[in-house]
């Protein structure tokens, strides 16, 4: 995955975190992104990672490895 992506509704960028699992027991497994605005550190949100995928777009490649 890219760090950071471009929200496709507001046009702000955002940077991932980490790829991580919902261990909650109705959820249980799910794959899930966690982000933040790229202005905003502090700010942490989780998503599931079908929705982050549908809901943003990779942004600036900031690793210096090209298209991940």
């Amino acid at each position: 995955m890219h760090s950071l992506y471009r929200n496709r509704k507001n046009g702000k960028l955002y940077r991932v975190l980490h790829l991580a699992v919902d261990c909650t027991n109705a959820r249980d497994g799910r794959p899930v992104v966690v982000y933040c605005p790229q202005d905003r550190p502090d700010f942490v949100c989780t998503r599931d990672r079908d929705e982050f995928e549908a809901k943003f777009d990779p942004g600036p490649d900031t690793t210096g490895h090209g298209a991940a």
